[in-house]
């Protein structure tokens, strides 16, 4: 049975954020197309937070399986997203073991940069999925030629982030754990991008006194954001080499 959620209900705030934050939006958009989650498949979320898009995979008629740390959110997934195709387990991915073939898929959402052992994490995630199964997730890349050293290492502080991606260190790193790169791309690589992503960044520097007011101003930023696809849509050129996120979509060798 899908889970229905309350027009009044608090889980309804994940839909609203998950179109707040311009950050963010696109690259949920793309890797939960790339993960294509069919009926009946078995579907593994690492980090998947407060489960919100567990419950929109969920209604795929996939079954899903999110596991963080975060307790208190957890204990909201279960509340709200939970039910017969959604579960939520308290496991640290570099310890998680899944017997062997437990998974058709996994996705991870801007968790991987985070990682302590990516690796470990990478190599577990594959030892639990079947042959042929497709890894789907995003990552910190913060590769744009614009991009200062300094910004870097401030974001890297204030984000917790241990690895920026590329497509060269992922597609070692993948390599290495069993998987095969079928796709990858860069995504907030615009100059135009970078300027909102670095006015977004002083928002959140804000003192939790002034959460209306960042609120406020990513409301403002989504908004330019939503403005400037119209003229990007029309607009078609080659794939950007670098940029503010990268997205993944990778496959477990057969042998």
């Amino acid at each position: 049975m899908r889970r229905r959620i309350s027009p009044i209900s608090p889980a309804r705030w994940g839909r609203f954020f998950s179109r707040l934050n311009f950050r963010r939006a696109e690259e949920c958009r793309e890797i939960l197309r790339w993960l294509d989650a069919r009926p009946g498949e078995r579907i593994l979320d690492i980090g998947c937070g407060d489960g919100y898009y567990d419950w929109r995979i969920s209604r795929s008629g996939a079954h899903v399986t999110g596991i963080d740390l975060h307790e208190k959110r957890l204990a909201f997934a279960r509340r709200h997203y939970g039910g017969d195709l959604v579960e939520f387990l308290p496991l640290d991915a570099e310890r998680a073991d899944f017997p062997a073939g437990s998974f058709d898929k996994a996705l991870s959402l801007c968790v991987m940069e985070h990682l302590g052992d990516d690796e470990r994490v990478l190599a577990n995630v594959s030892r639990a999925m079947k042959p042929g199964g497709y890894l789907t997730f995003s990552a910190d890349s913060l590769s744009n030629d614009e991009i200062t050293p300094e910004e870097r290492e401030r974001h890297q502080r204030r984000y917790a982030v241990n690895t920026f991606y590329t497509t060269d260190i992922v597609r070692d790193k993948l390599s290495r754990a069993g998987f095969e790169i079928e796709e990858t791309r860069y995504i907030l690589s615009s100059p135009f991008s970078l300027k909102l992503v670095r006015l977004s960044w002083k928002l959140d520097d804000f003192s939790p006194v002034l959460v209306p007011l960042r609120v406020l101003g990513y409301l403002v930023l989504g908004a330019a954001w939503k403005a400037s696809t119209v003229f990007r849509g029309r607009k078609a050129g080659r794939p950007a080499a670098k940029g503010l996120t990268l997205l993944v979509r990778a496959r477990k060798r057969s042998a």
